[in-house]
């Protein structure tokens, strides 16, 4: 390959990937899910070379609350342009103008309490989805988001001493706020707009009553610790071997 068409092939791969993805505090981020994500859900992303897109294939049930870390952040042209490529009617009524000093703000939700998510994933009442879970190696789970909502009421979220992810509704993620210790104000995740998202993936071990169970949670670009692995099925085979 001569150096010109390395060139035009590394500005094409480039372009494409910055048309699907977006840069909040420092973090590359997915954008445009043509399905309604939120933190927690459970899914495959599929990345074409013209379009990227997460498919929702499994909603768990958290019978108890999951915290998650809030961070403020402004507006820039970036993620603004990522906003309403996701709302383009501008649902949330969100004003940017790059000149003026100050810039409207919206929110970035992470998953903190891991060690929850994966207790809530090996009980009876998420049977299916972990049965999924060991078949689908790609599995991954939302764990960032990053959202848009009027301004009082993300002021609100801010402000909140703590922050779960609930399950109100059957198969429905709602944020519930908390002050000294109390809920007080819950927000249904369907009345945001969630305009970028990044994803976790499982890591799979032998426990020590000798079953393959989740051991840990780890970001994307991260690779799972010694002795576990990404695949269920490749953890067992790999176990299988050692005891050889």
């Amino acid at each position: 390959m001569n150096h010109k068409k390395y060139l035009l092939l590394v500005f094409i791969i480039t372009t494409i990937t910055g048309c699907r993805s977006v840069t909040v505090n420092k973090v590359r981020m997915h954008t445009a899910s043509t399905t309604p994500i939120a933190p927690g859900v459970v899914g495959v992303q599929e990345n074409r070379l013209q379009s990227s897109d997460f498919q929702v294939t499994a909603i768990p049930e958290y019978k108890q609350p999951i915290r998650l870390g809030v961070t403020e952040l402004d507006f820039n042209a970036a993620t603004y342009k990522a906003y309403l490529k996701t709302s383009k009617t501008n649902s949330q009524q969100i004003n940017f103008v790059d000149s003026l000093e100050t810039k409207p703000k919206f929110i970035k939700l992470e998953v903190l309490d891991q060690l929850t998510v994966i207790s809530e994933l090996q009980k009876e009442h998420n049977t299916q989805t972990i049965g999924y879970l060991k078949n689908q190696k790609d599995a991954a789970i939302v764990s960032t988001i990053s959202l848009a909502y009027q301004a009082d009421l993300l002021n609100e979220i801010g402000s909140a001493e703590a922050v779960f992810l609930i399950n109100d509704n059957y198969k429905q993620y709602s944020l519930s706020l908390v002050k000294n210790g109390k809920s007080y104000k819950t927000i249904a995740l369907s009345d945001v707009t969630i305009f970028g998202y990044r994803l976790s993936y499982f890591c799979w071990g032998q426990n020590d009553k000798n079953r393959i169970v989740i051991f840990d949670i780890v970001d994307e670009a991260d690779p799972c610790t010694k002795n576990t692995y990404r695949n269920a099925s490749k953890a067992k085979e790999k176990i299988d071997y050692l005891k050889l």
